[in-house]
């Protein structure tokens, strides 16, 4: 197995200096791009011009121009500074990063939990009215766009209710948990509530699957009470490809986190990618794209690997099981 691991990883290199590759050049051939922020200012003269547009490479050729940057930020790590602030781009991402783990851990914790829950009544209780509200409410909720619901949540909760704040993150040793959560509990709602839609879905539908099972025919056969069939035998069953999916889908909370920080004010990677996009913040844009990417990557080799752990049978070489249940 660690070959394999070994291998995915190294099959991710090239995929990253891809989308490196692809999204510098995008940025550079766009109207403007970064020679036209950096030297567009109308009060600078054609001497200004010239002499900043040498200071940053931007009078070379775009292949040569990649090359220079690629060396600075895959040799040496180091991203640059912003063209906005002056600062090292590095060090806005860092600060930034911790708010976007807080709101991604906190949904993708209410996803798995109230998922888990759904999926299970549902499954219980399959055919009857809940089941089929549970199939309208999934369905919503995947349906829904997300800047939308977030604007629907602080509309119904901070203004017309006024339980929660609209938006903004409490830091700082004064704050007290209680006004953290309060912060946080819209933001991690929201985002959380497509995730939820979609692996309730699948372990729901792996629920089911296992439901018909010989082993779960088995334990109905010995006379042991349909919770305790569903739960202890059947949802060992359901775990494991619905697990699998949430560890390969868990990246696409970034996408959702850009469009969350920036309606909820929520000082992220996100709101600072969707920042650096308005304000032509080049660098910075370069910067989250890379990590980005190779945080998508990452998690998708573990979400493989995760797979292979949990079932021998994916891991190369192993054993397929067939009809008749017999490993060969």
């Amino acid at each position: 197995m660690g070959s394999s691991i070994i291998k995915r990883l190294a099959m991710a290199v090239p995929l990253v200096v891809l989308v490196s590759i692809v999204t510098f050049a995008l940025l550079h051939l766009a109207p403007g791009g970064p020679a036209g922020v950096v030297s567009g200012n109308p009060k600078t003269t054609g001497e200004d011009t010239a002499r900043i547009r040498e200071n940053y490479g931007f009078d070379r050729s775009l292949p040569v121009q990649y090359v220079m940057w690629f060396r600075q930020v895959f040799l040496r790590l180091d991203f640059g500074r912003s063209y906005v602030t002056g600062r090292p781009v590095s060090a806005m991402i860092a600060e930034r990063v911790p708010a976007t783990l807080e709101l991604m851990g906190a949904a993708l914790f209410l996803a798995v939990a109230a998922g888990g829950v759904l999926a299970v009544v549902s499954a219980f209780r399959g055919g009857d009215r809940t089941d089929g509200l549970f199939t309208v409410v999934t369905t919503a909720g995947i349906s829904m766009p997300v800047f939308w619901l977030g604007l629907i949540a602080i509309y119904l909760f901070s203004i017309r209710l006024g339980l929660l704040p609209s938006g903004g993150r409490v830091a700082g040793d004064g704050a007290s948990l209680a006004e953290r959560l309060r912060h946080l509990a819209l933001p991690a709602s929201v985002l959380s509530i497509a995730w939820l839609s979609t692996w309730s879905r699948y372990l729901r539908s792996g629920l089911l699957d296992s439901l018909g099972g010989r082993y779960v025919r088995t334990a109905r056969a010995k006379g042991l009470a349909e919770r305790t069939v569903v739960l202890k035998h059947a949802l060992r069953g359901a775990v494991l490809p619905a697990v699998t999916v949430l560890a390969m889908q868990i990246p696409a909370l970034f996408t959702g986190a850009v469009i969350t920080e920036t309606v909820f004010a929520w000082p992220g990677m996100g709101r600072l990618f969707y920042e650096g996009l308005q304000r032509q913040d080049y660098t910075r844009v370069l910067g989250i794209v890379v990590i980005a990417s190779i945080l998508i990557i990452l998690m998708n080799t573990a979400g493989d690997v995760l797979n292979m752990i949990l079932d021998p049978r994916t891991r190369p070489g192993g054993a397929v099981v067939r009809g008749g249940g017999e490993a060969r």
